[in-house]
């Protein structure tokens, strides 16, 4: 670079000695303001300058490289002996005069590339995670207090939080093939302890056995066979992954924090075990999902006691409405039930949503529990900021036993960063008569959600 600037300023330095040798008038005349030839070299020397700023600014912006081979496919024509052209030559070889055949070779070319530092830097990380294990971390904080608005004074005023901690490590042993862990642990008090309720006022709740304690809620293997078309997982699962699912409402981190609206209360899965799910999607819009996994308190053996579940997914487009999804499933577990989860585009920033569940009770056929849960989910642009969203739902259960309880939930979630995001909800415990004791409940409640 150094030695370049040195033939620069030599080249301007040997120009303008040029112009002064072609018109002496230039070097013999004393200039004044209004010489007119006194003029022109104060233009010229401004151009120069000009130039040589410009030049200067157009290395300070290179970038250079080092030369990269490439392989490129290239076209021939061949002689029947053997000599090859790089044009067809009227189809006629200029030796034999008999036909050029074509044909195809592989030639090395060498290149030069402007090369960010950014596109290196992409390239050597994506190759690094192809053949390395990936590390996600995903922290989530509630917060929430009570007024109860009907019933006995039960937790009216108090306040309660509680937070999780997720480490996820991600590795692909083999093509279509992928490996997953999730470590976690939480902690803290949620209303729940509190007020007597069936639809568990933070989600978090459900998965937490002792406060604190770190827990491997997954461990799976997951291969794709057969074009992709089947895919099996296989090891510590979480059925709620894969059955019940719904675009709208089905994420305790980012959407609802009421537990009975991110999941139907009458799919009961058992506590995260060893299990087997497979999944069946030949591309037609018809999905086929079957799973089988132990049962709670399992001592004896995996087949003591086992959750089965079967269901069907439709992906449709009703009339000129954008894609929903129509779920149906069934399961055996101690007692059966059946239900559906649907969520339908309405625009493409507004979704509907609807689930619902019947019991079957200890005898088949028979009328026992039920459920169901409906809202909508808001998007951008009609929300405050971008990758903004907000949503209302609404459940109602009934349970054969004689417990009755309905609940609606509002949030709007607050996008700040990649990494960052932040929601406030309101939930309203309608009705309850949990405990013996009708009551209910406004509950406004905070929640953070960190993801690396």
């Amino acid at each position: 670079m150094k030695a370049s600037r040195v033939a620069r300023r030599a080249y301007l330095l040997f120009t303008f000695c040029s112009l002064l040798f072609i018109n002496p008038a230039f070097a013999g005349k004393e200039s004044t303001v209004n010489d007119p030839d006194s003029k022109e070299v104060i233009r010229l020397q401004e151009k120069v300058q000009e130039l040589d700023n410009r030049l200067g600014e157009l290395e300070s912006r290179a970038v250079l490289s080092d030369p990269e081979l490439i392989v490129k496919q290239k076209d021939v024509w061949v002689c029947a002996k053997g000599h090859r052209y790089d044009n067809s030559l009227d189809g006629v070889c200029p030796l034999d005069k008999l036909p050029l055949r074509k044909k195809f070779t592989y030639e090395r070319e060498k290149v030069y590339r402007r090369q960010t530092i950014g596109e290196q830097i992409e390239r050597v990380l994506a190759a690094e995670a192809g053949r390395g294990i990936t590390i996600g971390i995903s922290a989530t904080s509630t917060l929430q207090e009570a007024y109860q608005l009907r019933g006995n004074n039960q937790a009216d005023g108090e306040m309660f939080g509680i937070g999780s901690l997720d480490i996820f490590f991600i590795a692909k042993p083999a093509l279509y093939t992928m490996f997953f862990a999730d470590i976690e642990t939480i902690g803290g008090i949620s209303p729940d302890e509190r007020i007597d309720n069936i639809s568990l006022l933070t989600s978090d709740v459900d998965r937490l056995d002792e406060d604190k304690e770190v827990n491997a809620r997954e461990a799976w293997l997951r291969s794709e066979l057969f074009s992709q078309k089947l895919v099996l997982s296989i090891g510590v699962l979480d059925l709620t992954n894969y059955f019940d699912l719904n675009m709208a409402a089905n994420d305790e981190t980012t959407q609802f924090i009421t537990d009975a609206l991110v999941n139907n209360l009458l799919l009961s899965p058992p506590t995260n075990g060893a299990g087997v799910v497979a999944v069946f999607d030949p591309k037609t819009g018809l999905v086929f999902r079957a799973g089988v996994q132990r049962g709670s308190n399992v001592r004896k053996s995996l087949t003591e006691r086992t959750y089965s579940i079967f269901e069907m997914e439709y992906l449709s487009h009703l009339g000129s409405l954008p894609e929903g999804h129509y779920r149906f499933w069934y399961r055996l577990y101690e007692n059966t039930a059946w239900g559906i989860s649907a969520d339908q585009k309405l625009t493409p920033y507004a979704t509907a949503f609807f689930r619902y569940g019947q019991g079957l009770g200890s005898e088949q056929f028979s009328r026992g529990d039920s459920f169901y849960s409906g809202g909508v989910e808001i998007r951008t642009p009609h929300t405050f900021g971008l990758r903004d969203k907000y949503a209302v739902a609404f459940h109602k259960t009934s349970l054969a036993t004689g417990i009755n309880e309905s609940l609606a939930e509002v949030y709007y979630s607050l996008f700040l960063t990649d990494n960052v995001r932040t929601s406030f909800h309101m939930q309203y415990l309608i009705d309850s008569n949990k405990g013996g004791n009708d009551k209910s409940y406004l509950i406004p409640a905070v929640r953070v959600q960190l993801d690396f």
